[in-house]
């Protein structure tokens, strides 16, 4: 009798989770009227075939092959719709958008012994995040650059020496232009950098980047261990404080902050640093210490990465395509060592093999994620309700034909006047998305490019480059999408 009884309730409460498990997965697929969107049923249904795309590392892969069949707007998750028309731009981030970032980004969430630090990647708050980016405007401009220039150039001294010691060698230089990019933007910050290109790679930093991708990426998909983590900042604070972060780099920036600030004129070159504690001192009330270190360690966190994987996406395209990379050596012949960032930056064909090679392989390999606002929104002809999560992924519209036709190939040119009509280049302009789009494109891009168009061509001037091993060469997409095995021997030119 017992056991017959126990029969019974175990079966009656198998046949009430089993109700209200069913019950939920339709909930999930026909809230709120999202059924309507197109895309794979069990998308709909439940986050884990979006996790375990993520897991994989090939969501971008995916996503394009989703859109490929279901059209402009597509549903990922329950609650996530990709986006991949041009149109939708301006509305989703526009300057006067209403859609905020998605507590995705707050996964990222810095704290110190005052809580959590404002930071221009994950604030919402509009009036905070403008007037952050604004107090570090002249820091970002082109005579800002110019003042630290200087810094880069003895970091590319260490880089030469080191290729020309390895000289003739198959050299995986994944590693090498990640370490050129972290001691670069140390450089320009700080004033100083630890070496990395001579010494190798031992930087901390990095597994606690890779660690912190890995973390949002993954775990962004699942809103309900996103809820669950957001309430315990102590796992931010481990990744991003005393119990994660280099101690060695916050003592630099501490000692750094302090000389810096001894520097009371705008003369000569200036780091980073100085120049924003030279506006505090003009307008204390405009930036405070925290700030500055957000800035300051910004540029560090997600600078030294993004420079890392457009340098390996340029060389690569380039080796690849010995046409252009012949076309742009000619280019190259007006310019003398060191490389003036100015006398580059004049260059056309050089800057379109830039653009080309980061539309190929933008940093970011997932889309840049918005909530529509409470009032709803009409995108892609579907009426939305508040709180949906979108967004566009650089890699997705990066790949659409109707704006880059034949989008699987390495077409400089298209970037150019003389090839590309005038609207038809507005429009490849604004779907540029590597840097992102609206107030929140990235401000520390400009370094980023400095470096780029200062190394790019040094190298091609010292050397003579040739690919090996070019089936080794992959990435795996977790938010970043750093590549490895890229494998390049180094000749000196004579």
């Amino acid at each position: 009798m017992i056991q017959e009884t126990f029969v019974f309730f175990t079966s009656q409460w198998a046949y009430v989770l089993l109700v209200s498990f069913t019950t939920r997965l339709l909930y999930n697929y026909f809230q709120r009227g999202l059924w309507r969107v197109p895309g794979p049923f069990m998308r709909g249904v439940s986050s884990i075939p979006r996790i375990f795309s993520v897991y994989r590392g090939k969501s971008h892969d995916d996503d394009i092959s989703l859109h490929r069949k279901y059209g402009k707007i597509v549903r990922l998750g329950p609650n996530l719709l990709s986006i991949a028309d041009p149109a939708e731009i301006n509305q989703i981030y526009g300057i006067g958008t209403k859609f905020i970032k998605s507590r995705f980004y707050e996964l990222s969430s810095a704290y110190d012994d005052e809580g959590l630090v404002p930071d221009t990647f994950v604030l919402t708050d509009k009036a905070m995040h403008t007037r952050m980016k604004r107090n570090a405007s002249n820091a970002y401009s082109t005579n800002g650059l110019i003042q630290m220039e200087s810094w880069i150039d003895p970091v590319t001294d260490r880089l030469l020496l080191k290729l020309h010691k390895l000289a003739g060698q198959s050299v995986d230089i994944s590693a090498v232009l990640k370490d050129f990019a972290m001691d670069s933007v140390f450089a320009v910050t700080f004033g100083r950098d630890f070496n990395y290109v001579e010494e190798g790679d031992v930087l901390k930093m990095y597994g606690i980047l890779e660690t912190v991708s890995d973390y949002m990426a993954i775990f962004g998909q699942v809103p309900w261990i996103h809820k669950f983590l957001l309430a315990r900042p102590f796992v931010a604070k481990f990744m991003f404080g005393e119990g994660g972060g280099d101690k060695e780099m916050f003592q630099l920036a501490i000692s750094e902050i302090e000389a810096a600030k001894k520097k009371q004129s705008e003369d000569g070159p200036l780091t980073f640093l100085q120049r924003l504690l030279l506006n505090q001192s003009k307008d204390p009330a405009s930036i405070d210490d925290r700030e500055i270190m957000t800035h300051a360690f910004g540029n560090i966190a997600a600078g030294s990465d993004t420079t890392a994987i457009a340098l390996r996406a340029i060389i690569f395209q380039l080796l690849k395509h010995t046409d252009v990379y012949e076309k742009l050596s000619e280019e190259f012949s007006t310019l003398t060592r060191p490389v003036k960032f100015a006398d580059a930056n004049k260059l056309p064909y050089f800057a379109a093999v830039i653009q080309e090679a980061l539309r190929l392989h933008p940093s970011v390999g997932m889309m840049l994620a918005r909530l529509v606002p409470a009032e709803g929104a009409e995108i892609c002809g579907h009426n939305l309700p508040g709180g949906t999560e979108v967004g566009i992924n650089p890699w997705v519209l990066h790949r659409d034909p109707e704006v880059f036709p034949d989008p699987d190939s390495f077409r400089p040119e298209r970037w150019l006047l003389s090839n590309t009509d005038e609207e038809h280049l507005r429009v490849m302009n604004r779907s540029f998305f590597t840097f992102g789009h609206g107030a929140h494109t990235c401000s520390g891009r400009w370094i980023s490019l400095m470096e780029i168009k200062k190394i790019i061509p040094t190298l091609i001037l010292e050397f003579d480059m040739k690919l090996v091993k070019e089936g080794e060469y992959g990435f795996k997409n977790r938010w970043f999408t750093p590549q490895h095995g890229l494998f390049v021997q180094f000749t000196p030119k004579a």
